[in-house]
């Protein structure tokens, strides 16, 4: 008789992709650990876990390296999907008589207990050299049972979660790929002749999903699909976000459930953290929102991010200046989970949710510009209200404002996603207040005029609606600010003028002196300082009725401005010291450094150079203990400018590259111009006459653009000097003429 065929070893792992990119430093990894069944005085098997967020490609890696290094495991290469996301996982007697069976067991011999069967299977695998692949592990305890014991085994898990408990093992954590091997999936997918055809398309559509390869490979798919498509048409569809999930989908491949597995994989709690941080769309966040938005605590809230974390659900992308973490969701992810709170969350709980937070960072905000760069709380409409910030803890709420200036740098995103959502969802008032503690927020303070005028333009929209007069007022002033911060000073004069009408049909008499004040600052700035006198003193008459000192001293400070403008050095030094004293009393201490640098320019202008460097040398250092960079800009051009009338030529000249430099950068068009005036300055007093020209043409340019005629003839006068010493003395007499009408019209100096 015929000898027995032996029975084959058997090879369960699904067919490597053909298609597959990329993953070379991954790959590598992988097959080095697997590498390591040959290593000497090895006792146990060498473990991997590939742990990622849905769609990243983790059993498609595991797959293809198990295929690459099917020679180091002749005894057998073993698949077994453990479906952690099932509402019925696979048990561990299961999956145990399963690999029995594959390595020859007879199904009638098997015990029926986890220990016998266990048993069984040390004994069939502790001599042989396999390798097992365990898909989809709920976590360690789902594997710990089908480890192989003899060291010439291998085993690669994939999870969606870390699986950091279980012993001996290595870990990856798959992110998606970088754009390069993304692009080069999608060209593998839908053809390389039609990536080739629209590249920006292409590489757009790579971006919409996320780099996420199932979510690349499915639009890949489409396109192959439809040979009469251009890839310009998918992503003009992918471009809608509420629509994006439902076009990443082709024939029996979906990103939605795919998604869904991994949602299910999330215990109650994991899925409602979830779920409410991706209510608000935020781009990113710090884990303390989790406390609000859960209404829980803050270290329970940040226990539930950091599970989040743990299941690839969430990406931890940097720190921020407060020193916490920042973690964002992935936008397809955040898409998903944004539905299912849509369908499992009534509207009355999503908006408490939503009010919460708001409620907190509005509260956060106050107190964060009560402490930040003077003023900036006045665009509160309840400059005085108190908000609750529960549920932080006094400590967390400390540590979270101990930089406000950083605090707000961190949450300007978030907050301006938080004014969009609200005006979208009927919550006017929210977002009319959250756009006011934008403008507290770094977007004052390093003029990011976009998302403050996005903020502005949502929130009116919702005012308007509902026909909120007075806040549709607050929000006029607040776009009369950013037109200043703009050097756009008839915008801003009109801003707040319309804003003043409202406030007094309204009877607000806050509002109209911060609107009066808004008109007088941009009068001042346009040289008008009759009328900026008129605007500045019925200011300063409301505020003295309404007791706001802090209030009183921004007037005052303005005040004081005009009259130095117009050499009444006196009136000026007593406005400023007034302000000064109100200051103080309100502990505003940007406020006192403003004083100092204003009083330091009376000296400068009498000639006292000394007293005006002591004077700005002290407003240097306040403005740098409040990280206020404008600030410090602005009294380094004024030092410099002392330094120049001293003949500190050099430590001038080093001032002044530093403040044009950061002018620049902060696209201070008004900073600008002045530091290349005070530049053609220094060139005439190192009797560079030639090369003063250049900055003081360019900085004439900007005052001309900013339509500001006082700046301007100031920089004609200084030009005449140029232009008379090349010879054209028609020119200099013209520039000095116009130069001096100007002074004669604004009562300037």
């Amino acid at each position: 008789p015929e000898a027995p065929t032996a029975r084959p070893a058997p090879s369960h792992l699904p067919p490597d992709i053909a298609d597959f990119v990329g993953r070379s430093d991954q790959i590598d990894w992988a097959a080095a650990l697997l590498g390591r069944v040959d290593e000497p005085g090895r006792t146990a098997p060498p473990i991997g876990v590939i742990s990622g967020r849905s769609g990243t490609g983790k059993t498609a890696l595991a797959v293809h390296v198990g295929h690459r290094t099917a020679e180091l495991f002749p005894d057998g290469r073993l698949f077994v999907d453990l479906r952690a996301a099932d509402t019925a996982p696979l048990q561990p007697a299961d999956a145990l008589a399963r690999l029995l069976r594959a390595m020859g067991a007879e199904p009638e011999t098997l015990p029926s207990s986890v220990e016998e069967l266990t048993g069984l299977y040390r004994t069939y695998t502790g001599h042989r050299r396999i390798l097992l692949i365990l898909d989809n592990a709920a976590g360690e305890a789902h594997v710990r049972p089908l480890l192989p014991p003899g060291p010439g085994s291998a085993v690669l898990v994939t999870s969606r979660r870390r699986l950091v408990a279980l012993e001996g093992a290595a870990h990856l954590d798959l992110s998606v790929p970088d754009e390069e091997e993304a692009l080069e999936l999608l060209r593998r997918v839908a053809g390389a002749d039609r990536v080739r055809a629209e590249p920006e398309r292409t590489a757009e559509i790579v971006s919409l999903c996320g780099r996420l390869p199932l979510a690349v490979r499915i639009a890949g798919a489409r396109l192959a699909a439809r040979p009469h498509w251009v890839p310009g048409r998918l992503a003009a569809r992918l471009r809608d976000e509420r629509l994006r999930l439902n076009e990443l989908r082709a024939g029996d491949l979906e990103l939605r459930t795919s998604l869904e597995l991994g949602y299910a994989d999330l215990d109650p709690q994991e899925r409602r953290a979830l779920r409410r941080l991706a209510l608000l769309d935020l781009p990113d966040f710090a884990a303390w929102i989790a406390a609000p938005l859960l209404d829980i605590g803050t270290e329970e809230a940040e226990e539930a991010v950091e599970r989040l974390v743990d299941c690839h659900f969430i990406d931890v992308i940097g720190v921020d200046g407060t020193g916490r973490n920042r973690y964002r969701i992935h936008d397809l992810a955040r898409e998903h989970a944004r539905e299912r709170c849509l369908s499992e969350e009534s509207a009355e709980e999503r908006a408490a949710a939503v009010r919460r937070l708001v409620e907190c960072w509005l509260g956060l905000a106050e107190k964060a510009a009560a402490r930040g760069p003077g003023g900036a709380a006045r665009y509160f409409p309840e400059p005085a209200a108190v908000r609750p910030v529960d549920p932080l803890d006094p400590q967390a709420e400390e540590e979270l404002l101990a930089r406000p200036a950083a605090w707000f740098a961190a949450e300007q995103a978030g907050l301006l996603s938080a004014v969009e959502y609200c005006a979208d969802h009927g919550m006017d008032r929210a977002a009319r207040d959250l756009a006011g503690a934008l403008i507290a927020s770094s977007v004052a303070l390093y003029n990011q005029f976009d998302a403050w005028s996005r903020s502005h333009t949502a929130a009116m929209a919702a005012v308007r609606r509902s026909g909120d007069g007075e806040g549709e007022a607050w929000l006029l002033t607040g776009l009369g600010q950013l037109r200043y911060e703009q050097d756009e000073f008839e915008g801003s004069y009109a801003y707040f003028r319309d804003a003043l009408r409202l406030f007094e049909a309204h009877d607000d008499a806050q509002g109209a002196a911060q609107a009066l004040l808004g008109m007088g600052t941009a009068r001042r700035e346009q040289a008008c300082y009759p009328e900026a006198l008129e605007l500045l003193g019925r200011a300063l008459e409301g505020y003295v009725r309404l007791g706001d000192r802090g209030a009183r001293a921004r007037v005052l400070y303005g005040l004081g401005y005009v009259h130095r403008e117009q050499g009444d050095d006196f009136a000026a030094r007593e406005a400023f010291g007034e302000a000064q004293e109100l200051y103080r009393a309100e502990g505003d201490r940007h406020g006192e450094a403003l004083t100092l640098r204003a009083v330091a320019l009376c000296h400068r202008a009498q000639g006292r150079y000394a007293d005006a460097g002591r004077l700005l040398g002290d407003a240097l250092r306040a403005f740098g203990g409040l990280h206020d960079t404008f600030g410090v800009m602005y009294t380094e051009q004024s030092l410099a400018k002392v330094e120049l009338r001293l003949g500190r030529l050099d430590a001038s000249r080093e001032r002044l590259g530093r403040c044009l430099d950061l002018a620049r950068e902060r696209q201070d068009r008004f900073g600008e111009a002045l530091v290349l005036r005070t530049l053609g300055e220094w060139h005439l007093a190192a009797g560079d006459t030639g090369s003063a020209r250049d900055p003081l043409e360019r900085s004439l340019s900007l005052w001309e653009a900013l339509r500001l005629p006082l700046w301007r003839a100031r920089t004609l006068w200084d030009l005449a000097r140029v232009w008379e010493t090349a010879g054209d003395t028609d020119t200099a007499m013209e520039a000095r003429a116009e130069a001096m009408r100007v002074f004669r019209e604004t009562g300037a100096r």
